[in-house]
């Protein structure tokens, strides 16, 4: 048998149990909420002193437009990491290795390829009337982009190293060292900022730090799980077949949140101009800090219930999702009515006068929080079994609509006109993704209600396959 072969069909079992790996999981992803939320709440008063908010909000709509790049590796990024861990589950290393260098391959491929063409096209299109711009003209514009959307596929590559780690039982060592990664771009940019550097200087010190990031993460990978090695041997154009459609609806969901994100950023900036952009971004910002911990319990969870599938262990899956949408819903009750009584004196002390505090506009969003809170982490559930693809799809649609309803609401409406927008979309997709949860899980939505409501009881053999309660 061939060396490497040998390799991959070692059966070499995930390190510790499940519980084991989620309070490592959710240790490390705890990080996360922590950074974001000094990294925005820090950086934006930084950069509105530095730059001013018409600056600023140009800094924001072109930062918007590179994330479309993200859609180049058709979501065959996370459709990989959904698979490797069932095969890995089904003790199939050697064909977790080929879903591995397939996903590899078409990634790299495709997403520089969209590169190119992004910078071939870029320098022809009139930016600075398109957006609005009041700092710089049109073809400083284009450069920004596009070192921003290098900056984007070189991410891309940690996308696919994420597969790797999840599989192998490393989801917090990667998750540990990516929030470094982002420690070091926030660090650095703001650092440029302070010393009074351009929006280039700043789209390209993002770039030069996730140059060093990305190859630090392919060794590291290497060092952690050799029988996961970068390569085109295992690499067949089946596997890619096979993983199409799962990973179309994961290019999907990036479709409805750059949308919903960045396109309702671009449709403020459009219909209301820069600073309405500034306003409704930080409102947005400040409303969504408890949907950082939202995080903490979904992304850990999808490597465990990917394996939980790939076992057959439907107990222990319905558990999970339990457990996860009643902490998420917990959560973000909690944050937002907190967020409801102190959020305007922490806005006011963060921004410091430079953008007037919308109450109505932050109302509707701490809504919009809530309903996002829950069906978001109960999609995780056809997530982990690349069974998310009609939920992506329908997302991405009503994010659309959202965006035509936000172009008819902001002008009576201002900013509060782009928070019903959201509003409407994500309580569609409450309905929609909890039905799909559920019967993937085989749970009872009465009995699924009801535990929302109870008290959880944490002990260690939650986390196994007991007989349903």
């Amino acid at each position: 048998m061939d060396p490497d072969q040998a390799t991959v069909r070692v059966n070499v079992k995930a390190k510790g149990g499940v519980t084991q790996r989620l309070m490592r999981s959710f240790g490390a992803n705890a990080l996360g909420p922590v950074v974001t939320a000094i990294i925005q709440l820090g950086s934006v008063p930084i950069f509105l002193h530095a730059w001013g908010a018409a600056k600023y909000g140009d800094w924001l709509l072109l930062s918007a437009i590179p994330t479309y790049l993200s859609l180049s590796d058709l979501g065959f990024g996370d459709a990989s990491g959904s698979d490797m861990c069932m095969r890995v589950a089904a003790n199939d290393r050697e064909g977790a290795l080929g879903t591995f260098q397939s996903s590899w391959v078409l990634v790299t491929c495709v997403s520089f390829i969209a590169l190119l063409l992004a910078s071939a096209s870029v320098w022809w299109i009139p930016w600075q009337p398109w957006l609005r711009l009041s700092s710089l003209p049109s073809h400083q514009a284009a450069t920004i982009i596009l070192v921003l959307g290098a900056h984007i596929v070189l991410a891309q590559q940690n996308g696919v190293a994420d597969s790797g780690f999840s599989s192998d039982g490393h989801f917090a060592t990667a998750t540990f060292w990516k929030t470094i990664l982002r420690i070091a771009e926030a660090v650095a940019s703001t650092t440029v900022v302070i010393l009074h550097g351009s929006l280039f200087a700043v789209a390209f010190t993002y770039l030069l730090v996730r140059c060093v990031g990305t190859i630090s993460f392919v060794f590291l990978l290497r060092k952690m799980s050799p029988w996961i090695h970068y390569g085109i041997r295992y690499a067949r154009l089946t596997t890619i077949r096979q993983l199409a459609a799962p990973a179309f609806g994961f290019m999907a969901l990036p479709v409805g949140y750059a949308l919903n994100l960045q396109g309702l950023i671009l449709v403020v900036g459009a219909r209301l101009g820069p600073v309405a952009v500034v306003s409704f971004a930080t409102l947005r910002t400040l409303s969504r800090l408890s949907s950082q911990l939202i995080g903490v319990i979904k992304f850990p969870l999808w490597p465990e219930l990917s394996r939980a599938f790939g076992e057959g262990n439907i107990a222990l899956a319905r558990r999970l999702h339990r457990h996860a949408c009643q902490a998420a819903l917990g959560l973000s009750i909690f944050g937002g009515s907190s967020l409801w009584i102190f959020g305007p004196f922490v806005y006011r002390l963060w921004i410091r006068n430079g953008v007037s505090f919308d109450a109505r506009c932050f109302h509707v969003l701490l809504f919009v929080v809530v309903t996002n809170s829950l069906w978001d982490t109960s999609s995780v559930i056809p997530i982990s079994i690349n069974a998310h693809c009609r939920i992506a799809l329908t997302y991405s649609a009503a994010a659309m609509l959202s965006l035509g309803l936000a172009w008819m609401l902001v002008t009576p409406f201002g900013t509060v006109g782009a928070a019903i927008a959201l509003f409407a979309t994500d309580g569609w997709m409450t309905w929609l993704v909890l039905r799909t949860s559920l019967r993937h899980v085989q749970d009872d939505f009465r009995k699924f209600v009801a535990a929302m409501f109870t008290v959880p009881q944490f002990r260690r053999p939650t986390l196994q396959a007991a007989p349903e309660v």
